[in-house]
């Protein structure tokens, strides 16, 4: 995520095993996320660690905001439910770029292992 000079609430955190390393965050900011599409979307204002490490992933999303959405997930199904007015709206993943993740974390793990610096740098 390319945030630029945005400011960043201060916090006194730590975050174990993650990475799997401590990981001190650069701070806090509230963004809003929106899952679904069309009509079966929902817009949550959430709170988010910016972190400045490699991985393959932009976000991670735990429970405080599957709680926010009232989300319901299938990992088998890669699909995340959630309640909205009138409805039951959901947001799917794709295989290929699920895998696609997968490989490239795994990639970041042995080059960190081996020594070698990756050009992507991620939050």
């Amino acid at each position: 995520m390319q945030l630029g000079d945005v400011p960043l609430e201060a916090v006194d955190t730590s975050l174990y095993g993650f990475a799997g390393k401590v990981v001190h965050p650069r701070g806090m900011i509230s963004l809003p996320l929106t899952l679904g599409t069309a009509s079966l979307r929902k817009t949550c204002l959430l709170k988010f660690l910016v972190v400045d490490i490699l991985l393959a992933y932009n976000v991670i999303l735990g429970q405080p905001t599957l709680n926010a959405f009232r989300a319901i997930i299938s990992t088998y199904h890669m699909k995340i439910k959630f309640p909205i007015i009138g409805g039951v709206g959901e947001t799917q993943a794709e295989a290929f770029q699920a895998r696609k993740c997968y490989i490239e974390a795994i990639k970041k793990r042995k080059e960190k292992k081996d020594g070698r610096i990756s050009e992507n740098r991620g939050l």
